[in-house]
């Protein structure tokens, strides 16, 4: 922009004076990565230092004055003498009505916006003004605040004339490396794409072509980008939960988390800090595996409220969903028998193979009180395959310790029940309504799948533990009090089934249970075929001031577009990703004809905020009633027969009505 459209801009906004301010730098000190909250004026009286505007550096000797623009980081550094400066914060805004053309030459090339810097030829005018104005700006009467913004006037005026006269150029501010260095420094906070473009003035689409152009990547890649090395580095050098590191790196759901980091990184959180921490210091500190006490004297109970994920100690007795675990002072002396046993009953025999992890050792022994009838025969002993090698039962377990919850349905389908299990957080409740009934009063509870207790599970004596890859880290501790196997949780449920019915000896009733579902499927995909025509229909959650998509690899989605041939639209045809975050304003690209729309106890207050807006309101599916909503820990968190039935009966509830 010519400097005469800059003084056709300048003349018409409206200026109001946001603060005035003074400060004095020591030679040593500095000023980092100062995010500026409005446009800027900065005034050096005296000293020498260098002035960082984004990645733009400047000489400041004496006197100097710059300028920039809302949301740039600025950096006062290598002070070798005293460095004493004013600034003053503005706003500028159009007023209207306004001619087109000045409209065009603002959103063009904002003058406010600009960065530049330049040692006034005449500095003392300048100087008189910034110090009357700071005068009247601490006397903060009314009368003072009007003196100020006449004073403003004034400096502007005389700065732009010399600059005109000195024949000092601008630059545009560096969006690209403003929003780099905003992400380097806020990676925690809840950073969207159109919240960036927001702060830094700009378009969506042109700040990805500006990170594109300097990164090959988008915003939110490099926002991953950070998160998971900051991630890295928290499970290198700390022994913090999962979801602590999660929260701290910006997500609020860790299983969330644990899916993009194995994404990013190729392993589990968990796997990568046990790969990381050296062999010696492995091998002379065998408890990392645990960050529990061995032998404490009082149990430590799990906080089911989300926000507060840690073990809280409760005075004046146990809460009412806890009292099933007792605490146990001879927990210590337990732990140490248990692994006196498993390490003298391993038989030669049924040692298991390469990954195993050890879990044969103790499968062939009697479980403490187990009945020898459900002893199962030599020829006919069964051996599971899992995600760390074999492992073969010669007896029905009795006790089985389930430390993912999903697989609570899978035992109750099979009219089995856990002698223990760790619960949901999502939900006020540390199961889903539809299990009301169906679990046994003495269960106990072990914690959740991010954080197992690890003291419960030592204390109910298991004869059977089922794990995932949340808890990969304590694998080998789990295989040292009784058998254990680690299975893939987003595996078809399935085949899951499958495991478990060979597990606990009702392959025949989990062959039925199947059977059934299909036979219901298919019944309901033809009316479904019959009835929609073709219809699109997606499913959606609201997460992080977003919206998640499933697409059509999620394991959930895979009922709706596989089981019953139900149409997805084209942005969710995906065979890799099996979701994807997307701006509540891109649902409407989405365009979907129904939503099914994912939500839970944790989320309903976002949930409310996000059907409150405009854009919510005008989506088509919702004028016409096409929303259902479901409840998320039931569609994803219990991925079981029990509930992949309700699911389906959900879906035909809504999709049907009317017929």
């Amino acid at each position: 922009m010519a400097f005469q459209d800059h003084m056709l801009v300048w003349n018409h906004a409206a200026l109001k004076v946001l603060d005035v301010r003074h400060a004095v730098i020591r030679p040593g000190d500095g000023l980092y990565g100062y995010q500026l909250p409005a446009n800027v004026f900065l005034y050096s009286a005296c000293g020498r230092a260098h002035l960082v505007l984004d990645e733009l550096e400047y000489a400041a000797d004496k006197c100097f004055v710059c300028h920039a623009g809302k949301g740039t980081f600025l950096d006062i550094v290598h002070v070798t003498e005293t460095f004493e400066y004013y600034m003053v914060y503005y706003s500028a805004t159009m007023t209207l009505p306004c001619r087109r053309e000045l409209l065009r030459l603002y959103k063009e090339d904002n003058p406010f916006q600009l960065q530049y810097g330049f040692a006034p030829q005449y500095p003392i005018p300048l100087f008189l003004r910034i110090e009357q104005m700071m005068r009247e700006w601490q006397r903060g009467g009314q009368l003072d605040k009007l003196h100020v913004k006449a004073l403003f006037h004034q400096f502007v005026y005389e700065l732009m004339k010399q600059l005109q006269t000195q024949g000092g150029t601008a630059t545009k501010p560096n969006v690209a490396a403003q929003a780099i260095r905003y992400i380097d420094e806020r990676y925690a906070e809840q950073v969207t794409l159109h919240s960036l473009a927001s702060l830094f003035q700009c378009s969506v689409r042109q700040l990805q072509r500006l990170f594109k152009a300097r990164l090959q990547l988008g915003p939110m890649e490099y926002l991953m980008q950070v998160r998971m090395q900051n991630a890295k580095a928290m499970l290198r050098q700390t022994d913090a939960p999962l979801q602590h590191i999660a929260e701290s790196v910006g997500y609020s759901d860790g299983y969330y988390f644990s899916r993009m980091f194995k994404k990013y990184v190729g392993v589990s959180p968990l796997l990568y800090r046990e790969q990381a921490q050296p062999k010696e210091h492995r091998r002379l500190n065998p408890s990392r595996l645990s960050r529990f006490p061995i032998g404490s004297g009082r149990l430590r109970m799990y906080s089911r409220i989300d926000d507060e994920n840690h073990y809280q100690y409760k005075d004046g007795g146990v809460p009412p969903m806890y009292k099933n675990i007792k605490a146990m002072p001879t927990v210590g002396l337990m732990l140490c028998l248990l692994l006196l046993l498993s390490a003298c009953s391993a038989a030669p025999a049924n040692q298991a193979g390469p990954g195993s992890g050890g879990t044969n050792q103790a499968a062939s022994q009697s479980a403490p009180g187990a009945d020898s009838k459900q002893a199962i025969k030599p020829d006919s002993s069964v051996t599971i395959k899992h995600m760390k090698g074999e492992l073969t039962l010669e007896r029905r377990p009795e006790k089985i310790a389930v430390l993912d919850s999903q697989f609570v349905d899978q035992l109750i389908a099979l009219n089995e029940q856990p002698a223990g299990s760790v619960i949901t957080t999502a939900d006020k409740t540390p199961f889903p309504e539809y299990l009301n009934g169906k679990l046994k009063d003495d269960m106990k509870l072990l914690g959740t799948k991010d954080e197992p207790n690890l003291e419960a599970v030592i204390a109910m004596a298991p004869d059977f533990i089922i794990c995932t890859q949340f808890q990969e880290k304590m694998y080998d501790s789990l295989a040292k009090i009784a058998p254990t196997i680690m299975m893939d949780r987003n595996e078809d449920w399935r085949d899951s089934l499958v495991t478990i019915g060979k597990i606990v000896g009702k392959e025949k009733e989990a062959e039925k249970v199947l059977n059934d579902y299909n036979e219901k499927t298919a019944k309901l995909k033809a009316e479904l075929t019959a009835k929609m025509g073709g219809q699109t229909v997606a499913l959606i959650r609201p997460r992080d001031n977003n919206i998640r998509i499933h697409t059509t690899a999620h394991r959930t989605a895979a009922i709706l577009y596989k089981d019953l041939g139900l149409t997805p639209p084209k942005q969710l045809v995906n065979d890799k990703e099996t979701s994807s975050m997307i701006s509540l304003e891109s649902l409407t690209e989405l365009n979907a004809d129904h939503y099914f729309y994912l939500t839970d106890d944790l989320f309903q207050k976002l949930s409310e905020q996000i059907q409150s807006t405009a854009v919510w309101k005008n989506l088509n599916a919702v004028k016409q009633n096409h929303v259902y909503p479901v409840n998320a820990t039931l569609w994803i968190g219990y991925y079981g027969p029990i509930a992949m039935n309700l699911v389906v009966d959900q879906i035909a509830e809504a999709l049907l009505k009317g017929t």
